[in-house]
This record gives C-alpha cells, structure tokens and sequence, in this order.
C-alpha cells in the first residue's frame, strides 16, 4: 500500500499551487479584459478572444420555477419518482492544513 502521509502531502501541495495559479490565471484576465476581441498571438501561443451574452432567468422567475418544480414534484409518489431516478456515484476530495497549522507560520 502506498504511504498515505505521502499521498495527502503531495495532493495538499497540489491543491494549494491550483489555487496559487487559478489567483494568478484571474489577475491575468483582469488585465485582458481591456483587449478588445479578437485573435492574437506571440511566439508560442494563440489567444482568442470572444464576446458573447447567456441569456437566463432572472432571480424572480427562477425563485418562482424552483416553487413550481417543487411542488410538481411533491405531488409526485414515491413509487413514480424512485422508477425515475438514478444514482450516480460521487468522490469527493477536500484538502486542508493539519489542525493547528496555518500557511502564515
């Protein structure tokens, strides 16, 4: 069996340098959001950038669908909604410092 200290050290730093790069990815898009759309390109990559609008509900309507849905749904019985439903397996994975740590120590 692998060493789990190891494993959770190395997914720990793992985590935290995402988490530096994800910090660093949305300052980089701060500064290109003054870029007017289009493609350009530097010696070794190609950006592209495109300007589109999502339509969607506002917060009124999708409070008032989350009412209608759930009360279609409590109508429902039992027997109907477990024939139709399905379940899927999820893993999820947090990572944290040891108790007692923190990153400013």
């Amino acid at each position: 069996m692998t060493n789990l200290t190891t494993l959770i050290d190395t997914y720990g730093m793992l985590k935290t340098e995402i988490g530096q790069l994800e910090a660093e990815k949305k300052k980089l898009e701060a500064a290109l959001a003054e870029v007017p759309a289009g493609a350009y390109e530097s010696a070794d990559y190609r950006l592209t950038i495109s300007d589109s609008v999502r339509s969607g509900y506002d917060k009124e309507l999708s409070t008032k669908l989350k009412e209608l849905t759930e009360a279609y749904v409590a109508g429902l019985s039992r027997q109907y909604l477990t024939a139709h439903s399905t379940e899927t397996a999820i893993r999820t994975h947090r990572v944290g410092l040891p108790t007692g740590k923190s990153l400013a120590a």
